[in-house]
Formats: C-alpha cells, structure tokens, sequence
C-alpha cells in the first residue's frame, strides 16, 4: 500500500495581503522622508551634501531598504500565516508575544537614538541654514565657520586621498588634559584653520551648540516628519531580525509544512541579509564624520550601541547566509568556502577601514555617482532575486 504525502500548503490570502500592505506603508515612509530632504532644501544647493552626511537615513533606505523588504516579504509571509493559523504548536501566543516584544523594542530604541545631545545639520530649516554666517573669534582668536561652508571643507576632505582620518582627534577633559598630543596641531574642519587639538575640541563645542540652536529656534519641515519616520524604520530592521530568527527556529517544521517554498525564500532572505550590514556601516560612518564636528557631542546610546549593532547585523547576516546555503547538501563545502573567505575579509579590513571608505564613497564624500553606482549594485541583486538565482544553478568546482 502506497504511503500518501501530503501537498504543501499555500499561505492564506488574507496574511499576503496584510504583509504587503504593512511592508508598502514602510516603504512609503522610507521614501516620505527622502522626497521631503529633496523638496524642502531644492534651491539651496545643500540637500545632497544633507543626504550623503546621512546617508544611512536618505539613501540607504529608500534604495536597499526595497531590496531587503522584497527579499523577506515571502519569509514574513510564511512565519506570519504558520504561527496565525496554529500550525505551529503554541503559534498564536507565539506570535503576540512576538509583536509585544518587537514594539517595545521600537519604542525603547526610538527613545534612545532621539535622545542624543547633538542635532543633525538637516533639522535646520533651509532658509537659517543658507543665511548661515561665521561665528565670532573665540579665545584662540580662530572663529567658527558657517555651516554650508563647513560642509564644503568636510566634502572635499573626505573625497582626499587619506579621507577624513588625519583630522580625527578626541576630545574627551582627561585625554585632552594629561596628553601631550592635545597641543599638536591639526586642520580643525569646524575652524577652517590649524588649530591645537584642546582648541579645535572647543571650537567643535561652540558649533555644536550652534547647530543645536539653530535646530531649536528654525526646525525644518523635515525634523517634524523624521520623528515619526524614527520609529517606523527601527520597526523594519526589528522586524527583519524577528523573521529571520523564527524563520531558523522553525525551519523544520515550515519546511514540513510548504515544501519547496522555503528553498525558494532563503537566497532572497540571504541577499537582503548581506545588504543590511551596510546599514550599521553607514551609522558608523556618520558618527565619525560628525565627531569632527561636534567632538565628544555625538557620544549616547546612539554612539555606544553603533558598533554592537553593527556586530550584531554581521552575526545575523552570517545565519541567513548559512540557512540557505545549507538548504543545499551537495553544495555544503561552498559554505566553508564562503565562511573562509568572510572572515578573511574581517580579518583583512579593519573597522575604521570599512567605515572611513563609506565615508568617501557613499557618505559626505560621495556624489550622485556614487549613489547611482549603489543603486545599480542592489538593483543587480533584485534581478537575480527574480530570476530565480541560487547556488544549486551554479558549478563552482569548474569556477575555482
């Protein structure tokens, strides 16, 4: 007597829907914001220099952010109807702890990157910042520039063939009290001159104060929006951390349940996966370019959670990676490979490195090349995506 198989499922109509309803308003903000920077600072010659300064906000997420999204839409699709339906023993309560958790996660992380003590140059209006002027003679006798002309010094550093590094100092009282280095001289950005590191720490002090101030009694039109946007995109990266955790957790039995769907949702999932590190990257690479700004005034939760994030988004990513690869078991030893060569890559290029490079590519040094360059690279990989591309297509022993 023949043993009867049962036919995978087909996630219901009702989930697919509400994930691409809930995945389009997400996408919607990305580009909200991205589109406000555009319109709001269009005839002042700065809202590309505002976007590259935050590039991990106005060109990450509205370019890789639809990359990502597409990758994990069939993913959250899967886990979302497996857990609502009860396929999943003790799914429902699952999934509601799940959503409470991932809220206060939002709410709590929102909280903390809003809290920083240094406003970000786009959240003073156009108008203040084009009329902008230098500051008066500090007891150095050197004054503040403006801050259109102090983005100008940043951009045309950056784009250097040492990027921004030799002018990277600290400036924290101990440090700058008891090292002989804090009278060394340097180009101070903020100054516009060579400076002692003690008083470009000062002058760095005096505009960020200005830039707060401005922020204070000027805010733009895209300050007011960004608070709401916050919270929207820290819920798209917990989100994409949640799926991509039940998605390992449960991989038995999803893979019981839809067959073959599963196999086909792991390279888009591992795609998006690698992408996303670019993200923490690019925080990175802000705050490093804003220190030479505002010295120690960018340090916060912000600050401090960087490069744990930036780790954690590495760790994730390598998990994705693995799952998928190893949906393949002829393909096993390209996981080693794979494995091999990433941690040569950590091995080889140093933080400071990666980061100091997205400063100059793709952050205040970056330009409309850069971006486009960005653009076609993620647009290459929705191809593939769509194409159907995955290991089991390719023969890597006649490529090595």
């Amino acid at each position: 007597m023949s043993e009867t198989v049962s036919a995978p499922l087909l996630p219901s109509r009702i989930t697919q829907v509400l994930v691409t309803v809930v995945f389009a308003l997400l996408y919607l903000a990305f580009l909200a914001e991205t589109g406000l920077l555009a319109r709001e600072y269009s005839g002042t010659g700065l809202a590309l220099r505002l976007a590259t300064l935050d590039a991990q906000n106005f060109i990450f997420f509205p370019i890789a952010g639809l990359l990502a999204l597409i990758g994990f839409w069939r993913p959250t699709v899967l886990v979302t109807d497996a857990l609502a339906r009860g396929r999943i023993r003790g799914g429902q309560v699952v999934l509601v702890f799940i959503a409470a958790v991932m809220g206060a996660a939002t709410w709590l992380l929102s909280d903390a990157f809003s809290g920083g003590s240094t406003r970000s140059v786009y959240e003073i209006a156009p108008r203040a910042l084009v009329d902008d002027t230098a500051g008066d003679p500090l007891e150095s006798g050197a004054a503040r520039q403006s801050i259109p002309d102090t983005l100008t010094s940043l951009k045309i550093l950056a784009i250097g063939p040492e990027g921004l590094s030799p002018y990277q100092s600290r400036c924290d009282r101990e440090w700058l009290r008891y090292s002989p280095a804090a009278q060394e001289e340097k180009y101070c950005i903020p100054a516009g001159e060579s400076l002692s590191v003690a008083d470009c720490c000062t002058m760095k002090t005096a505009f960020r104060e200005h830039v707060n101030e401005l922020a204070y009694q000027s805010p733009s039109e895209l300050s007011q929006l960004h608070r709401y946007v916050l919270p929207v995109k820290i819920f798209f990266l917990v989100v994409l951390f949640a799926v991509g955790g039940l998605l390992v957790h449960y991989r038995t039995r999803l893979r019981a349940l839809y067959g073959d769907k599963l196999e086909d949702i792991s390279f888009g999932m591992a795609v998006a996966g690698v992408v996303m590190i670019v993200w923490p990257l690019l925080n990175a690479a802000y705050l490093e370019t804003m220190a030479l700004l505002t010295g120690d005034g960018t340090s916060g939760a912000y600050a401090i959670m960087a490069p744990l994030i930036a780790l954690g988004f590495g760790i994730w990513a390598m998990f994705l990676i693995f799952f998928h690869l190893r949906t393949y078991p002829s393909q096993i030893a390209i996981a080693a490979r794979f494995g091999g060569v990433i941690g040569a890559a950590i091995g080889v290029l140093r933080y400071e490195e990666i980061t100091g490079f997205l400063i100059s590519n793709l952050g205040i040094g970056g330009g409309v090349v850069a971006i486009v360059v960005f653009a076609v690279a993620v647009l290459a990989l929705l191809i593939a995506l769509f194409t159907g591309v995955s290991p089991k297509d390719l023969d890597f022993d006649k490529m090595t």
